[in-house]
């Protein structure tokens, strides 16, 4: 499906593009079509994949470990697929599963190849964007070693959140505490100090966040 002008413009913005003079940038993405994904879809997995790059256009993506925690929250302008587009393996390394409804392009790896040997500056915001995620997971990395009960929480609520701020806690709090490898009373304790900050409201089942941007902030997102 063709690219809608708003889309076509908010693509302008993606590194990549930004690399190209203004008029080739504005061609390419002419030509590219969008993809939608319904929520829960898997979009790539283990053995399922292309050897592309996507860029999310609407909607919210989880990349996560096969049956493992949650690594990365894609929002629209963010991509994924990096991993899969020059490496000889015969699996990617995460799952890509659509959070919301998405709508995603994708270029693949001959294209990018194409561009870059024409326009060696795109190589170098590549190159650029690479070494990023290297220190991107390093740091998750970090987290998974040394995490805080409130980063462990506010990143689940943050992944967890709907479109109007709302978390429910299927299964009551012990299971969540459970899930979150955390006693029950810490779990209390860390939701009882991100309320008196003024980050969340919790009504029963029901976690309403006040602050997103406190609570992606907590999270270390």
């Amino acid at each position: 499906m063709k690219l809608t002008e708003t889309e076509q413009a908010s693509l302008g913005e993606f590194f990549l593009f930004r690399a190209l003079p203004v008029q080739e940038a504005r061609r390419l993405i002419k030509g590219l079509e969008g993809e939608e994904f319904a929520k829960g879809a898997t979009i790539y997995s283990a053995h399922r994949f292309r050897r592309c790059l996507g860029i999310l256009l609407e909607g919210r993506a989880l990349v996560r470990k096969e049956r493992g925690p949650t690594l990365r929250i894609l929002e629209r302008g963010d991509c994924f697929g990096v991993a899969a587009l020059f490496a000889p393996a015969q699996e990617y390394v995460t799952t890509v599963e659509a959070k919301t409804p998405c709508r995603i392009v994708f270029l693949s790896g001959e294209e990018l190849e194409t561009l870059f040997r024409r326009w060696p500056d795109m190589a170098m915001a590549y190159i650029a964007f690479l070494a990023g995620r290297v220190q991107f997971l390093n740091r998750k990395i970090d987290s998974f070693t040394r995490p805080t009960a409130e980063s462990s929480l506010a990143f689940w609520l943050w992944e967890e959140m709907d479109e109007e701020g709302r978390v429910r806690v299927e299964g009551g709090y012990a299971r969540l505490a459970r899930e979150l490898n955390m006693g029950r009373a810490s779990l209390y304790r860390c939701l009882e100090q991100l309320e008196e900050r003024g980050l969340l409201t919790k009504e029963g089942p029901i976690i309403t966040i006040r602050n997103p941007e406190g609570i992606k902030e907590q999270a270390g997102r």
